[in-house]
């Protein structure tokens, strides 16, 4: 595995593959399964990352992300070589979309593969965060193919979103996700991604309707295992959801959101230096929007409920203050037409939009798996768990 700073390297769709899908142009393989030599060389050969005079011999299948991955499919590839193979990847990861046809829907329905392969073509170095390198990125939008070839990461430090995440490591999570928020803070270039939504785009709104259709499914899997009152809460989010999200987008200047920002997608590598020692994957869903909905995503559903209740205040009030140092503020003031209290507000409104996650998770989606329904309940526990204790409903009509 290479571990090299930020970089990215994308290619044309492939010409070479397993199935036609229309003239000139290819399938990507249906699972992960199917990744044969030949598709992976093409592929590292069309990304640059091998010459013509190379290719891959074999390789080796093993499924990632079980039960963490949704709406997509992950494996690591590890492999071997024939002829010049100086500076070529051992091991990549292969993602494409999920084979559960409504998972794949759901993807489908908001863009998530597109969005994720515009990411890694157009932004992907430009955000002051560690990303995977990308090695080959297909985009066939006519055809409705997706895939991505990615630099392995999988051996810095992993951490369990249904174990939770602690106080520390979370702090450091929401440092470099200042940087990301800070960097694109207000920009004039957020206006060129018109291929990534604004949070109250359509699309995104669309989250909505989503909501109530995923309701009484989500109240039938889950329903037992919240705490008292929230499905109360919950009736009246989903009535109110487009109009909190657009409250939302009025508040606050607009910058990159990584959309997905929890601890499944972050992997620490303490022995590195500055940006590169956290590292974070899948930008699926990310949008422009109010900073603060990436920050109270990350608190109230990656770590357990005791553990935000202690430290909740303080995490929210450092993310704020790196935040305003990473736009060129001095640390311990505010920022200009967003103050602290205005993003504390936002926060626990933002609490109650993000309960759509394992709402729709839960009752429009396949888990697929024991590990992916113990992660759909804890990510449901704890947001509503923090929507009652935040006193989020006052935002409610």
């Amino acid at each position: 595995m290479t571990d090299a700073g930020p970089v990215m390297s994308c290619a044309v769709p492939l010409p070479l593959g397993p199935a036609r899908s229309r003239r000139g142009m290819v399938d990507v393989p249906l699972t992960t399964e199917e990744a044969t030599p030949a598709f992976v060389t093409a592929a590292l050969r069309a990304g640059g990352a091998i010459g013509q005079d190379t290719r891959v011999a074999e390789v080796e299948h093993e499924p990632m992300g079980i039960g963490v991955g949704i709406v997509g499919q992950l494996a690591r590839l590890s492999l071997r070589y024939e002829g010049q193979a100086e500076g070529a990847p051992g091991t990549v990861v292969l993602k494409i979309p999920s084979q559960y046809p409504e998972n794949r829907a759901v993807g489908d329905h908001f863009h998530f593969y597109e969005r994720e392969g515009r990411f890694y073509r157009e932004i992907g170095d430009k955000l002051g965060l560690r990303t995977p390198r990308c090695y080959w990125n297909h985009i066939d939008t006519a055809a409705d193919t997706f895939g991505l070839l990615l630099e392995d990461l999988s051996r810095r430090t992993m951490i369990s979103q249904v174990a939770g995440v602690e106080a520390e490591r979370a702090a450091q999570a929401l440092g470099a996700l200042a940087t990301l928020h800070g960097t694109w803070w207000g920009s004039p270039a957020l206006d060129g991604l018109d291929w990534m939504p604004r949070l109250d785009d359509p699309i995104n709104l669309a989250a909505g309707q989503q909501y109530r259709d995923a309701w009484p499914l989500f109240v039938e899997r889950l329903g037992d295992a919240l705490p008292p009152t929230a499905l109360e809460i919950g009736e009246r989010v989903q009535r109110a959801f487009e109009d909190l999200m657009r409250v939302g987008m009025a508040e606050a200047p607009v910058t990159i959101c990584h959309g997905d920002f929890r601890v499944d997608n972050l992997l620490f590598d303490d022995a590195a230096t500055g940006a590169d020692r956290l590292a974070v994957i899948d930008w699926q869903i990310s949008y422009r929007g109010p900073a603060v909905s990436d920050v109270a995503y990350f608190l109230c559903q990656s770590m357990a409920v005791e553990e935000r209740r202690a430290h909740e205040d303080e995490l929210v009030r450092g993310w704020y203050d790196r935040l305003v140092d990473a736009t060129g503020g001095q640390v311990g003031g505010e920022l200009p037409a967003y103050s602290f209290e205005v993003a504390w507000a936002q926060y626990r409104r933002c609490a109650l939009t993000n309960t759509v996650y394992p709402v729709t998770g839960a009752g429009a989606m396949d888990p697929a798996n024991e590990r992916g329904r113990e992660l759909l309940t804890a990510m449901a526990t704890r947001s509503f768990s923090a929507v009652l204790e935040l006193g989020s409903d006052e935002f409610l009509p």
